[in-house]
């Protein structure tokens, strides 16, 4: 499966750049601000348009390299408020993510919301791996490594944070997710979905005092590096507090079920194998509960699963299915998500329409 970068027509164009110009000269106080040169599309965001860009005629934060992230007209306003705590909470606190210097706040570009943040140098973790398999076994390592420290970082301070910012509670907490598969299953063509969702309500762990900083998809292509040290964790708008084990098996799962589907030319097992590694170095480094692994693994499943059927299910209200590119509804993927599910759950969850048992 080959995701396509969404279409940026209309964002190409010279009213597009005095448009993002005359919001850079508000926020700089300088209007002698310009483009140093015109911004470059960079790709990889499949629900954003993202451009690289440095300017002229400024001294303060905006003087380095940097990248404006445009968000879609639907919901994009959220996601950017939400994108903006997480990440200046993790970058005040040390953590390696880049900041954001201008939070698009209600303002828009284009009709559509917009954060501008500080361009991380390097290249992912994934590049690195690709352009030499040797470096797999220091790739892995690294990536747990990354990944632990997020979790380690104090988690009370974001959450205040997002109150402050009036982000509701559910915007960045699991139940946000549970009660977006309950509204699903409310649909007449998803009600055959329930046995699976009342699964998740009924064996949902006790929420623990301290909760972590989750990413929500942290795999190799998010992490970048520059001189051998991490440079930079991108992609936020996934970030949750929750515990750990729903983190580390969001990693796990993009690697396992995701994948094949992505780099179908991938040798057989070496997503399995790129998996176990990781679950082996973070552990390593910070115990986690067999039990809530299992459990966020059926429920990360689940919720693909639902999100995947309701693209290919006819009639379903439009709302509930995904609106960017769903690597999860492709066939391949469908059908290993049935089996997470049954592997952890005990049921027999029904393939949507089109995909057929192998």
């Amino acid at each position: 499966m080959t995701l396509k970068n969404p279409d940026a027509s209309g964002f190409d164009t010279p009213e597009f750049l005095d448009e993002m110009l005359a919001h850079l000269r508000a926020e700089s106080g300088m209007d002698t601000t310009a483009f140093a040169d015109n911004p470059v599309r960079l790709l990889g965001g499949f629900d954003t348009l993202i451009f690289a860009f440095n300017l002229a005629g400024v001294t303060n934060e905006l003087a380095g390299p940097l990248v404006i992230r445009l968000f879609s007209e639907t919901g994009g306003a959220g996601q950017a408020r939400k994108e903006t705590v997480f990440q200046n909470a993790m970058a005040d606190a040390g953590y390696p993510v880049p900041r954001v210097v201008i939070p698009g706040g209600e303002r828009k570009i284009g009709g559509r919301p917009f954060n501008v943040m500080e361009r991380v140098q390097g290249h992912s973790l994934m590049e690195e791996m690709m352009g030499d398999p040797e470096a797999t076994a220091r790739v892995i390592d690294q990536l747990a490594h990354t990944q632990s420290e997020l979790h380690t970082a104090p988690s009370s301070g974001v959450a205040d944070s997002l109150r402050e910012s009036g982000i509701a509670a559910e915007e960045f907490r699991i139940v946000g997710q549970l009660r977006y598969v309950q509204r699903c299953i409310a649909d007449p063509a998803l009600t055959h979905l329930e046995p699976i969702v009342a699964w998740l309500i009924e064996n949902r762990p006790d929420e623990r005092d301290e909760l972590s900083i989750c990413h929500g998809d942290f795999h190799p292509g998010n992490v970048m590096v520059d001189g051998g040290r991490v440079s930079g964790v991108l992609d936020w708008p996934g970030a949750l507090l929750a515990d750990a084990e729903y983190d580390v098996v969001i990693t796990l799962v993009l690697m396992t079920v995701a994948g094949p589907s992505l780099v179908p030319d991938a040798p057989p097992g070496v997503f399995d194998a790129f998996a176990a590694a990781h679950l082996d170095s973070y552990s390593r480094r910070r115990t986690l509960d067999a039990e809530r692994l299992r459990y966020y693994r059926a429920q990360r499943a689940i919720r693909a699963f639902i999100r995947g059927t309701a693209a290919r299910t006819p009639g379903v209200d439009p709302e509930l299915a995904p609106r960017d590119q769903y690597p999860w509804s492709e066939e391949g993927a469908t059908r290993r998500l049935v089996s997470v599910i049954k592997e952890t759950t005990g049921i027999d969850a029904q393939l949507p329409p089109g995909v057929e048992p192998e």
